[in-house]
């Protein structure tokens, strides 16, 4: 798989004030986390997200390199992300080893969904239940992503981790049984438009009122002429 390169800046463990300052230099405060001690770096926000453009939102590794020329394989292990304002607060960089196998989450791709048998023909929709899955590999065989074709689903089938092709080099560490994708049926009910007829009863089969007259015999009721 390609691999991206990076420069970063070596920063002292600080305190909420310092981190402020590294931000407003438009840098993100990051950690590398995996061989030995963990170390604090920072990175350009805009060499950053060049880089994130051109990873396109897949797994990849990436070169880290610092202002004393010391270099590191990693790939990104989490980023903190302001909700409000999206923008980035912190990274972190998982570091690897050449020739060893390591653990990584790698974002689950769907294709052929606009030719999905259950969609076109039967109404039902997509449910993406697994967004990312698990695996163990060796740096050189980092997919950037899992591509799962979902053409073929008709309402009620599922895709789970066991279905999906295997990848050289490539071991899935989700449980097999895991559904990753499915196709539900519809879930908004067909109304009826026309409304139950009353049910007709015949002159003859109308019930007669009793009343009781005063001297305590029975009358039937009449109506007024």
């Amino acid at each position: 798989m390609q691999k991206h390169t990076l420069d970063v800046t070596t920063r002292a463990i600080s305190n909420k004030g310092a981190l402020k300052r590294t931000r407003a230099e438009g840098k993100i405060p990051a950690n590398i986390y995996g061989k030995g001690n963990a170390k604090s770096i920072s990175v350009s926000a805009v060499a950053f997200k060049t880089l994130n453009k051109e990873i396109g939102g897949g797994a990849s590794l990436i070169e880290l390199h610092d202002e004393a020329g010391v270099k590191a394989l990693t790939h990104v292990q989490s980023i903190d992300v302001n909700p409000i304002t999206r923008v980035i607060n912190h990274i972190d960089f998982h570091e690897v080893a050449r020739g060893e196998s390591f653990v990584a989450r790698i974002p689950v791709l769907l294709t052929g969904m606009a030719d999905c048998e259950g969609v076109k023909h039967e109404g039902g929709l997509i449910d993406h239940k697994t967004l990312e899955l698990e695996i163990r590999c060796l740096p050189s065989k980092l997919p950037e992503n899992i591509s799962i074709d979902v053409s073929a689903l008709k309402v009620g089938d599922a895709i789970h981790v066991d279905d999906i092709a295997a990848l050289d080099g490539v071991e899935f560490l989700a449980n097999g049984i895991q559904v990753v994708v499915s196709c539900q049926p519809p879930t908004v009910a067909v109304e009826s438009t026309s409304e139950a007829p009353e049910e007709e009863v015949a002159a003859d089969e109308v019930p007669v009122i009793e009343k009781k007259s005063e001297d305590g015999e029975d009358s039937e009721d009449s109506e007024e002429s």
